[in-house]
């Protein structure tokens, strides 16, 4: 597509603005919709279109991207009333950056390939600050001229697209990426508790623990948000990797042969259980230094 055909983009939250605002910084063009408008003005703010409806971004756009919360928010934006599906029509592209169900992927696929049109789960890796940074990896599933067709647009902040295989084949290898991140979230909240027990400096800490085996993105950026004392508010829930991690369960035959996925799932429903859900997860090690149920249970009765 041409710089002057109009991009449409679907869902501006955290992630979303900062694909939308990397779009228009490229030249782009960009009409938007969005569940509650005041969450585009940063959007609007840079020049991008306000419309009504997902349908309306399709009818006035050459491609279609989105950034959707879960898989209700997807199945309803692409199959609902006033969804993208009214508007799907041969040759058009949809794409999806967010983590949700490979299935519902799959049936979006087969509806929208129905009408001629082409659908492509594009979830993508690094966070709003690599979307801010034009560092984002993004992996494909779906029709291979469709995503190299997106791969030239989403440019503008994905420094990587990755065709894996067919519909729903990049939301698995995100729910495998996701996995990783789980469980490097869960262990960097335990070095975090035991630093601080151990009266270590977290500062002196991260710069020798950073450097050799035990460093990973996960505990640099915990450290880091800590030090800048950002924990609310930075586009990343603690509650937010619940829905992700009931998918991976579903991929996984036997979760007891998991149990470092297991175990780091006990802790993300501890924090939230503690009311850390809307928190980042770098204040997650406050989670293993309360009380378990069962002790403060005992300690109740006693």
């Amino acid at each position: 597509m041409s710089l002057a055909e109009p991009v449409g983009f679907i869902g501006t939250g955290a992630m979303g603005t900062e694909m939308v605002l990397r779009l228009r910084a490229a030249g782009r063009p960009v009409v938007v919709t969005n569940r509650t408008r005041g969450n585009a003005a940063r959007a609007e703010q840079a020049g991008a279109e306000w419309v009504e409806s997902p349908r309306l971004v399709a009818e006035r756009a050459g491609i279609v991207l989105s950034c959707l919360l879960d898989s209700a928010a997807v199945e309803r934006v692409y199959l609902g009333p006033g969804g993208l599906i009214e508007a799907a029509r041969p040759g058009r592209v949809f794409v999806e950056h967010g983590t949700f169900s490979p299935v519902v992927a799959a049936e979006v696929q087969r509806r929208f390939a129905g009408l001629g049109a082409a659908f492509v789960d594009m979830p993508v890796t690094g966070g709003p600050e690599g979307t801010r940074e034009g560092r984002l990896a993004a992996m494909a599933g779906g029709d291979p001229a469709a995503i190299e067709a997106a791969a030239a647009v989403v440019s503008a902040y994905c420094a990587q697209v990755t065709p894996i295989g067919g519909p729903g084949a990049g939301l698995q290898l995100k729910l495998v990426n996701q996995l990783l991140v789980s469980s490097q979230m869960a262990s960097a909240a335990e070095a975090v508790a035991l630093l601080h027990r151990l009266g270590i400096d977290l500062d002196t800490a991260g710069s020798v623990l950073e450097k050799g085996w035990a460093g990973s993105a996960m505990l640099t950026r915990a450290l880091a948000q800590l030090r800048a004392g950002a924990v609310q508010g930075t586009g990343v829930r603690t509650g937010g990797m619940i829905e992700i991690q009931e998918l991976i369960e579903e991929l996984i035959d036997d979760p007891a042969a998991y149990p470092v996925f297991e175990g780091s799932r006990t802790l993300f429903e501890r924090a939230i259980a503690l009311g850390l859900a809307d928190d980042d997860p770098a204040v997650m090690h406050l989670a293993v230094t309360a009380p378990s149920p069962a002790a403060q249970g005992m300690q109740e009765e006693s």
